[in-house]
């Protein structure tokens, strides 16, 4: 028999660390770590998560005092490196350790144990989203060269719909009246195959010319630069972090796409994070003008089930880049190799509810226990960012950062320290541009939006 460590979802700083239950050998195969599971703790039902496996009992401990593990309510939706991540990050933002361990668990799986009435039996409620299957018809070998009688007018209009290929039954429905008892009259006589196929919600897609990412004909020095030293903290896989400083224009998505292209050609998957705000048709499309169907989508803004579908996607190793916001970070993937912050300064990297986490932190610690590299992109780099490229480490890990001041086809653009050159008439026009509008009653710049005009103070030039 085997033993495992399992986190109470008990919401409360009093039951912190993982409590040693018996996984039955029914249940060895199912019960891995990342599974939601029902356990019995202080004489009542409650559910939990299995945060680490073990073939021996804890030390100290009676094997015939460890109750067993009661049921497995989900599949295995993290790692042994991921239950670290919430371990430190309980530890890092002061939450219990069941609420950080949430943030991994799929979308819209949900378990909990409630109290009939006051004194009474305990219930186990499930909220889980299901996958949307398909029926598709096809035509056997032997129904290619089956002839229906002449009186059997819907058998053969049938026939000849699916004679260019499999056609989904909804669709059969729709060209045919009472297609669906035809389907199962001729499935009988093996002329059709009926089949169920997983249908994929949220699969976004554009048209935008403006969308396509075709790789250019030459990098900037720049480019090539910032590539080497992504290449270089990839391979030594410790957790080393790379910030592009990069000017607007000046080709950051196309290092991105380049430098995934290389992990992926080395069996690795990458993760790639950008501002709400910037998560458009057009962002969307430029990574799958390059990779295709081999890219999920997550963000606040697809359904639940859209978004279950796109977390199971990673969860089965079919696609090997996710593209999302805050949330994305907590995509199942394996063999993680890359993980890349764009515009890693906006305040949308900041979670405001509990656990309130920084994703720039919390990518720098799952880099660090996956072994990957982390790249951090932005042409105005936070403080933070910079000060600790300045030092050379933060928290035993490198960080290196790339300058990248030139645009493809244009001279290089002056820069000062802390960004892009301005001249000096522009920051004045900007304040007094920002009074007006205030005067007159109107708005100041919504925070987080893209703006082509230095927007902070450290941005501004100084002017004598």
């Amino acid at each position: 028999m085997r033993y495992a460590q399992v986190v109470l979802d008990i919401p409360t700083r009093q039951l912190e660390g993982a409590f040693a239950y018996a996984i039955p050998d029914e249940l060895d195969e199912s019960a891995q770590v990342g599974a939601t599971v029902l356990v019995s703790f202080s004489h009542r039902a409650c559910v939990g998560y299995i945060v680490e496996k073990n073939d021996v009992p804890p030390a100290g401990i009676d094997a015939a005092r460890i109750l067993p593990i009661e049921r497995v309510l989900a599949e295995s939706a993290f790692d042994e490196a991921r239950a670290r991540v919430a371990s430190w990050m309980a530890r890092e933002y002061a939450c219990p350790l069941s609420e950080a361990i949430r943030l991994f668990l799929a979308p819209g799986q949900g378990h909990r144990v409630r109290r009939l009435e006051e004194g009474g039996e305990w219930e186990l409620v499930t909220e889980a989203v299901a996958p949307v299957d398909e029926r598709w018809v096809s035509l056997t070998e032997e129904g290619r060269s089956f002839e229906p009688r002449k009186s059997a007018a819907r058998q053969r209009a049938l026939l000849q719909a699916l004679s260019a290929g499999p056609m989904r039954m909804a669709e059969l429905s729709a060209l045919i009246s009472g297609a669906s008892s035809v389907v199962t009259a001729l499935e009988k006589r093996g002329v059709l195959r009926v089949e169920a196929r997983r249908r994929v919600r949220g699969a976004e897609t554009t048209t935008l010319s403006s969308a396509q990412a075709q790789p250019p004909k030459a990098l900037t020095k720049g480019q090539q630069a910032a590539l080497a030293e992504i290449d270089r903290a990839r391979r030594a896989a410790a957790g080393d972090v790379v910030l592009v400083d990069g000017v607007t224009g000046s080709g950051k998505t196309e290092v991105y796409l380049s430098a995934i292209a290389s992990a992926i050609a080395e069996g690795k998957t990458a993760l790639v994070l950008v501002p709400e705000i910037s998560l458009t048709a057009q962002t969307v499309g430029r990574f799958r003008s390059r990779f295709g169907d081999d890219v999920a989508i997550l963000h606040s803004r697809l359904s639940t089930g859209e978004r279950f579908d796109q977390w199971d996607l990673a969860r089965r190793g079919e696609v090997h880049v996710v593209v999302g916001a805050r949330s994305a970070l907590f995509a199942p993937l394996e063999r993680l190799g890359l993980v890349i912050i764009d515009e890693e300064h906006e305040w949308t990297y900041k979670q405001e509810s509990s656990p309130r986490y920084h994703a720039r932190d919390v990518a720098a610690r799952l880099a660090a226990e996956c072994g990957c590299a982390l790249v951090l992109g932005s042409a105005t780099p936070s403080l933070e960012s910079l000060a600790r490229c300045e030092a050379g480490s933060w928290r035993d890990h490198a960080w290196t950062r790339v300058e990248m001041p030139e645009r493809p086809g244009n001279a290089v653009r002056a820069r000062g320290r802390h960004g892009p050159a301005v001249s000096a008439k522009q920051p004045l026009r900007l304040l007094e541009t920002a009074g007006r509008g205030l005067a007159s009653g109107g708005r100041a710049p919504r925070e987080g939006r893209a703006s082509a005009q230095p927007t902070r103070l450290r941005d501004l030039p100084h002017v004598p």
